[in-house]
């Protein structure tokens, strides 16, 4: 019998991430979810085991670079291989901020978790990934980290760090192509209704993780370097 596939969902204890730990572990794709609070993400994996997936839990802070190293290592050690990785702890933390105000002490925190976390994994990760000859990367961006969909200001460390983002998926997929089933994307899940986007978000979690799922889980020859939205290429 195969090994069963196995997820790594940063932030998944919550939100987006959660629901797309809840479609991954349909699909029957071991998930190990992260969570900074162990206490939440062991909450969470119970909820997940409840409805019947093979959920596990990690103690990991995004922003930590010994925190993601000592993750990997757990993850390594207990799976002994890692097919997907999702990208999706991230954080907001100057929401509308004008720029010509935005601290910069704020957009250094902004950076350590939305664009140097999600670098740090994917250096971790993709030799496994290369030995195994197969792997996923998914990385949670936004609308607002688009060039040509960018009509307003504020929230400018937030909004640069998805840009930056995305750049990371470009140059990820480039420097890949000799790895041809290791697919790497960038998502954007829309305006979602949690913590992050408010109460008037038109979005669920499970629409908003749609896009990420099917990204997780594109067959061989499927598209790398690629920004979606609704399963369809977003402009830049």
């Amino acid at each position: 019998m195969a090994a069963a596939q196995v997820a790594l969902v940063t932030g998944g204890n919550r939100g987006i991430g959660f629901a797309i730990a809840q479609q991954l572990g349909a699909r029957g794709i071991r998930v190990v979810i992260t969570a900074r609070n162990a206490a939440q993400g062991e909450a969470a994996v119970a909820a997940l085991q409840a409805a019947g997936a093979d959920a596990h839990c990690l103690q990991l802070d995004v922003a930590d670079a010994v925190s993601r190293q000592q993750a990997v290592a757990q993850l390594l050690q207990a799976q002994g291989r890692i097919d997907i990785l999702i990208n999706n702890a991230g954080v907001a933390l100057d929401k509308w901020v004008p720029t010509q105000q935005l601290d910069l002490d704020v957009l250094r925190a902004t950076m350590e978790t939305n664009l140097y976390g999600p670098l740090h994994l994917c250096q971790l990760l993709l030799p496994a990934m290369r030995a195994q000859g197969r792997g996923r990367i998914v990385n949670l961006s936004s609308e607002l980290g688009s060039l040509a969909a960018s009509n307003m200001g504020g929230s400018a460390a937030y909004r640069m760090s998805k840009t930056a983002l995305n750049m990371l998926t470009r140059l990820l997929a480039l420097e890949l192509k000799d790895s041809p089933d290791i697919l790497v994307n960038a998502a954007a899940p829309g305006w979602v209704k949690t913590e992050l986007g408010g109460d008037d978000a038109p979005r669920s979690t499970e629409e908003g993780a749609r896009t990420p799922v099917w990204l997780a889980t594109l067959p061989a020859g499927g598209p790398s370097g690629g920004f979606f939205r609704d399963e369809a290429a977003y402009p830049w």
